[in-house]
């Protein structure tokens, strides 16, 4: 009997269909393919502790603790220097932290090892054949997944999973056909068809009808045929396979329509028969499985940059208690004969012989002091930080997945985090870049018009139409039965598609099954004119025309080209009962306008198609090509001839399909609604009021994305909009619309004074306004709040407001500034695919396309590929300075690459599969769920695990500044204040309130965040967690340092009752403090937060102190310190002391803050507490309205002009952001004559007259950007000299600026 063989050379591997078992060892060596078995497992038992170990360090902090544990033994047991601490003082807690993160990596993997032996295990049914050749002899043996070989002939039944990838070969079905779900592989739950491979003779069908046939392939003694498949190697593309089979002296192609893939289930089909041709790694949908890229959270990134910084900290303050140790033992070094010096044998007391026995003397040299110091300052950096991130971050993940308001009850879809470790990235979005189709609309697809011969049909009730009329929908009925045209387009409306009938076997009703909602929608619509599919095989389609009068159709189906991204198009040949062969395509208006023949219609439709993208709707162009039977046949010849070809396939196919898809009769348009999803356009709006630019990168033409943006709030109606578009698809003509732009919008930046006097004048504006707030302090309730006679409250002075000076005045930006640090929130940018495609690749025309899309609120990118989605997102996040937080958002099998691009990414489980979600990081239900997402569980997270990685350092730095000063006490030593285990446990002890902090504490109600939308700044700006808050915290660490170490040496002094009581006191006062410091952190108390806040000091002082002190045989240097300690009164009235200092003094510091230097953050804390009573003036301060915001200034008696601030903001931003407001940007474009502003693509929608009719959710026929009706045209320099939009004394400054070049 034959056996498999292995032939891969190059792109193409051999295999030998086989109906024996592989039992000799050596014909299994000899069996080269991959065996069926799985593993998705990262750890075998011998792997395991090593790779997980690997895994661990590769985490800074643990490497910095290991080596301290390693510089510890060194110093313990050899001579090289002295250590003051034990090993097991790091290494304990070290190997504790690990083997914590281990036996979790462990759990994990052991759960993948569970999962993947039951895959491998299952079950299936394998074809084997005896030497007695007989159809009885045929037996199917129950055989395992993983025991499955290339070239095995599998049976499957009806909804089973198929174990590996095969081709079919023979089906129960009596079109020989199998039908197939696909939700495990691209997550589509719509059936798909697939054929078996035309081995006969005639190339129409299977040679193998029934398992009988399989007899001959029992080739043992030469009796039978041998049937061998050259195919490709395993790759992943899921949608494409070439092969062929040789069978019989037969050759037949096969390609992806004959695969069934493993992962996939056998439905609607009673059983089928395939031929093993990918098994275990080499499937297809193994290959897809590898890790998507991983992806370092933002905090973190900030912490590894934060350890290096302490890590420096560390070795400067070791080598400052290394300079003192030498200037001590410069000065001191002789009189210290009771240490066994050598250099002090002259000052001994007389009668003293201390050398005869001294045991002891320091052998390390003076540098071996730094290493001392050095690892008794190793606590510098809290060694449970990582597990308690990673603690946190859990607890962000299941509020993520646990949140009910997030839970969609209709399509029972609940939020997922994906990916735990990037809830904190959700705070600090600055760019979402989002798909259109299903991710803002429903993808719930109603078709709405038609254009045929000239006139546009639609199922609405309204037929008026500003430019042109409108029949209704039975009419185009009409006109298909008269034929003609109308015919033509139900029927490629019916015909062109790869639609599935599935039939309820109970209520016998047929239900369409498509793999995109646009195509059912269409199918749908043939059926209502008139057109409807009713059967359908793999070589013919049977249509039931009696609507339109011409009773029932078979159509043979020759042929079909799909559709792809890059074609934007599909075919299909068909052969009607005439004998006549006719091709019908569908496909974008731009692609099928190229490939056709030009006529009087072409005109009409596109006006049409106009009109309905206006509309917000998707369009489609149908037409059709008439073959003469010879010409039809002679193309298909050419057409399988690609299709069996083994070398180039792919580009015969295209060539083929480039030779027939063109001079096209148009047959008509459609237009297809897709309705935004619930409350997307607020959704949008809140999310750009938080700050954050909003990108849409859709596949729609450019007039329906703009009205969809409309309809969404992306676009808003005084928005300025650039579109971008190449001329003539030329690369120059891109590149110098850019350079013109970027020049255009340059002139903002020009200078009118000099930097310095503007400076001046700002500073001293600046002292205006401190003197007025302090005198204003005692009066403030009073004043405060004046106009609406309100109480209480904070002044709202040092908001920032949203930027945009007053009507006038002149935009002022210091010499050397980029144009990428101007923005306007009344600009949005339009880029079409191809104009893209130019773009991106060339460095200049890049950055050009950034300054000018940094400056703008929004940016649309139409016509874009699922490979320029990536690359937007990657453009972005790569040269935007300082790099942008992004966001991906998306629900199909085309946004799997800026998901996985972007920062953060964020899947819709929509209706185009599981793809998306697959992929992401965080997975919803709805578009609207991304807002409380980012604006209430970002932000949450952000913070309150800032304020945890902030607390651990600090309390960390707190006590080894106390070591530090101690060494002034001990003679620079190297001795540590504290015993060895307690100093240990210090990270213990004080454990769990960062921990609290990080879980639980929100600074205000969500309530307050969804109302103040600016609060959100605190995470995009990266407020909470940065270097002047490190140095903030750092400080005051030293300072509390100070206070506990020193008030304690004051009240008791260095205690003659040991050192180790001195050294308690003060450890027990550091505790107290540390806890206090953390409820004063801490704004959210539950009674979880209580009971390990009120636990962790009994676990110090009630548990451990009185355990430890009496466990004599393990500890003696500590014995009876906790009783002697206890009974001195002194101890008492430190540990009341001590902490109340440290509260009092961290109270004062947040107090004075709130008064003289509040931010916007606080004054929303006081809101939500109730001290802010003025709602609705602190909604509007937040929301940024720049009168309001100015009215408000000058009544408190504040200067007006708020520049100055702008300038604080500057020095202390990494990339200042210049606000120029509405005014200058309409005086700016209005300097363009109407030529100059066409060649820059620049439509001003109040200059030019094209005033918006898209509300919140509705698009207007006759009005707005693309429409048909309701323009002006535009204002030419008259017109502007006599309008009324802006005062005469205001125009004259504004025309006086332009001339001198200061705008």
């Amino acid at each position: 009997m034959g056996n498999s063989g292995s032939n891969d050379s190059g792109l193409w591997r051999t295999a030998t269909v086989h109906t024996d078992r592989i039992e000799n060892e050596q014909t299994k060596l000899e069996h080269k393919f991959t065996n069926n078995s799985i593993s998705t497992s990262k750890y075998t038992l011998l792997t395991f502790l090593p790779k997980s170990l690997s895994s661990q360090f590769a985490r800074l902090a643990n490497v910095y603790f290991l080596i301290i544990s390693l510089m510890m033994m060194v110093g313990t047991y050899t001579s090289l220097y002295d250590s003051p601490l034990t090993p097991w003082t790091t290494l304990g807690p070290l190997s504790f932290v690990l083997m914590v993160s281990v036996f979790k990596e462990g759990l994990e993997d052991w759960k993948r090892h569970k999962s993947d032996d039951d895959i491998n295990n299952s079950i299936v049914d394998v074809m084997r054949i005896t030497d007695s050749i007989t159809d009885s002899n045929i037996e199917w043996i129950k055989t395992k997944w993983k025991d499955v070989r290339v070239g095995d002939i599998v049976k499957i039944l009806n909804n089973h999973d198929i174990p590996s990838d095969l081709i079919l070969l023979s089906s129960t079905e009596e079109d020989d056909a199998a039908y197939i779900e696909t939700a495990n592989i691209d997550g589509e739950t719509n059936l798909k068809i697939r054929n078996v491979a035309n081995t006969n003779a005639e190339g129409t069908g299977t040679v193998f009808t029934d398992e009988g046939t399989f007899i001959n392939l029992h080739n043992s003694s030469n009796k039978g045929d041998t049937l061998t498949v050259e195919y490709e190697t395993p790759n992943p593309f899921i949608h494409t396979f070439t092969g062929t089979i040789d069978y019989a002296g037969k050759k037949t192609p096969v390609d992806q329509s004959n695969v069934l893939l493993r992962g996939a289930t056998l439905r609607n089909t009673n059983s089928c028969i395939g031929a093993c041709v990918y098994t275990g790694s080499d499937t297809k949908i193994i290959q897809n499985s590898r890790q998507s890229r991983t992806k370092l959270a933002n905090i973190d990134k900030t912490v590894n940059t934060t350890i290096y910084l302490i890590m420096c900290a560390q070795c400067v303050l070791s080598a400052l208690t290394m300079v003192g140790y030498m200037a001590f033992e410069n000065r001191k070094g002789g009189e210290l004969w009771y240490l066994c010096y050598e250099r002090a044998r002259d000052n001994m007391p007389e009668n003293t012989n201390l050398y005869s026995d001294c045991s002891w003397e320091s052998s390390s040299d003076i540098w071996g002091y730094f290493f001392t110091f050095f690892i008794l300052y190793n606590n510098f950096i809290p060694i449970s930080l990582y597990v308690t991130v990673e603690m946190c971050n859990y607890a962000h993940a299941h509020y993520i997945d646990n949140d009910m308001e997030m839970y969609d009850e209709k399509e029972d879809v609940p939020a997922a985090a994906r990916t735990s470790n990037l809830g904190s990235d959700l705070g600090q979005v600055e760019y979402i870049f989002s798909d259109k189709t299903g991710t803002l609309t429903q993808n719930v697809m109603r078709f709405q018009k038609a254009s045929v011969e000239a006139k546009s049909y639609s199922m609405g009730e309204d037929l008026s139409d500003a430019t042109f009329r409108c029949f209704p929908m039975n009419d185009l009925k009409e006109e298909a039965r008269a034929g003609k045209q109308g015919y033509h387009f139900v029927a490629c409306l019916g015909l062109c598609h790869t639609i599935v009938l599935d039939k309820n076997e109970e209520t016998g009703e047929v239900e369409y099954k498509a793999e995109s909602p646009d195509e059912e929608a269409l199918v749908s619509a043939a059926a209502n004119l008139g057109f409807s599919l009713v059967e359908r095989s793999s070589g013919s389609m049977t249509i039931d025309a009696q609507g339109i009068g011409q009773g029932t159709k078979k159509f043979k189906v020759h042929a079909t080209i799909p559709f792809d991204s890059a074609r934007k198009r599909m075919s299909v040949m068909v052969e009607d009962e005439n004998g006549k062969f006719i091709l019908y395509v569908k496909g974008a208006d731009n692609i099928m306008l190229e490939r056709s023949k030009r006529s009087d219609m072409t005109q009409f439709m596109n006006q049409h198609l106009s009109a309905y993208a206006s509309e917000g709707l998707r369009t489609l162009v149908l037409g059709k090509r008439d073959f003469t039977s010879s010409g039809g046949k002679a193309w298909l010849k050419k057409w399988n001839d690609a299709l069996s070809s083994t070398v180039g396939r792919a580009e015969k196919m295209e060539q083929a399909a480039a030779e027939v898809e063109t001079n096209v009769d148009l047959v008509g348009a459609t237009a297809i609604e897709d309705a935004l999803q619930e409350d997307v356009a607020n959704t949008i709006a809140d999310l750009m009021k938080c700050g954050i630019k909003l990108w849409v990168l859709t596949g729609d033409k450019m007039e329906t994305a703009i009205n969809i943006g409309y309809s969404c709030k992306v676009l808003q109606e005084d928005m300025t909009l650039i579109k971008l578009q190449a001329i003539d698809n030329d690369p120059e003509s891109v590149k110098l619309q850019l350079q013109r732009l970027v020049n255009h919008f340059g002139q903002v930046t020009k200078l009118s004074k000099n930097f310095f006097e503007v400076l001046n004048e700002r500073t001293e504006a600046v002292g205006r306004k401190m003197n007025s707030i302090k005198e204003g302090i005692g009066r403030r309730a009073s004043n405060l709040f004046a106009k609406n006679d309100s109480e209480g409250g904070e002044s709202s002075g040092s908001l920032p407001s949203s930027g945009g000076d007053e009507e006038g005045e002149e935009t002022v930006l210091p010499d050397g500034l980029d144009l990428s640090q101007l923005e306007s929130q009344h600009m949005a940018l339009i880029v079409d695919g191809p104009s893209l495609a130019h773009v991106l690749g060339d460095k200049e025309s890049e950055r050009m396309l950034l300054q000018i899309a940094t400056i703008c609120k929004a940016v649309i990118a139409c016509r874009v590929s699922p490979s320029q989605k990536a690359l937007i997102v990657k453009l972005v996040k790569k040269n935007v300075y300082p790099m942008p937080m992004t966001l991906a958002i998306g629900d199909g099998a085309n946004d799997v690459g800026m998901i996985q691009e972007a920062h953060v990414g964020v899947g819709i489980s929509g209706k185009e599969g599981r793809q998306a979600v697959n992929s992401s990081d965080f997975a919803i239900a709805q578009f609207r769920f991304l807002r409380r997402l980012i604006m209430v569980h970002g932000r949450w997270n952000y913070r309150r695990l800032c304020k945890c990685i902030l607390y651990s350092f600090y309390k960390n730095i707190v006590l080894t500044f106390m070591l530090f000063f101690f060494e002034f006490f001990a003679a620079f030593s190297g001795k540590s204040l504290f015993e060895d285990m307690v100093y240990s446990g210090y990270n213990f002890f004080l454990g769990m309130p960062p921990l609290m902090i990080g879980m639980f504490d929100k600074d205000m109600s969500q309530r307050t965040m969804l109302r103040f939308h600016k609060v959100y700044m605190s995470g995009r700006e990266r407020m909470d967690l940065n270097v002047p808050s490190l140095a903030s915290w750092m400080s005051q660490g030293v300072v509390d340092a100070i206070l506990i170490y020193f008030l304690t040496f004051c009240v008791i002094g260095m205690s003659s009752d040991g050192m180790y009581i001195f050294g308690t006191t003060c450890y027990s006062a550091l505790i107290l403090s540390m806890m206090y410091r953390a409820g004063s952190a801490t704004f959210t108390w539950n009674a979880v937060v209580v009971f390990f806040w009120i636990g962790s000091i009994i676990l110090y002082a009630g548990i451990f102190l009185p355990i430890y002190s009496n466990w004599y045989s393990y500890a003696p240097q500590f014995y009876g310190v906790t009783a002697q300690m206890s009974e001195d009164a002194t101890f008492w009235l430190i540990l009341l002391l001590v902490p109340t200092c440290v509260i009092m003094l961290d109270l004062s510091k947040k107090l004075w803050r709130s008064m003289f230097v509040p931010t916007i953050i606080d004054h929303a804390i006081e809101v939500d507490r109730g001290i802010t009573h003025d709602v609705k003036e602190m909604i509007q301060i937040c929301e940024g309205d720049e009168d309001t915001i100015r009215d408000i200034l000058k009544q408190r008696g504040e200067f007006a002009d708020d520049g100055m601030y702008k300038w604080w903001t500057a020095f202390n931003s990494k990339l200042p952001k210049f606000k120029f407001d509405r005014n200058k940007l309409r005086l700016l474009n209005r300097k363009l004559d109407k030529k100059s502003r066409k060649e820059l693509g620049i439509v001003d929608t109040e200059t030019d007259g094209l005033q918006s009719g898209f509300v919140f959710d509705h698009v207007s026929k006759d009005i707005g950007v693309g429409g048909t009706g309701g323009g002006q045209d535009l204002l030419d320099d008259e017109r502007f000299d006599s309008g009324d939009s802006i005062t005469g004394s205001l125009r004259g400054s504004f025309r006086e600026s332009f001339a001198g070049g200061k705008i």
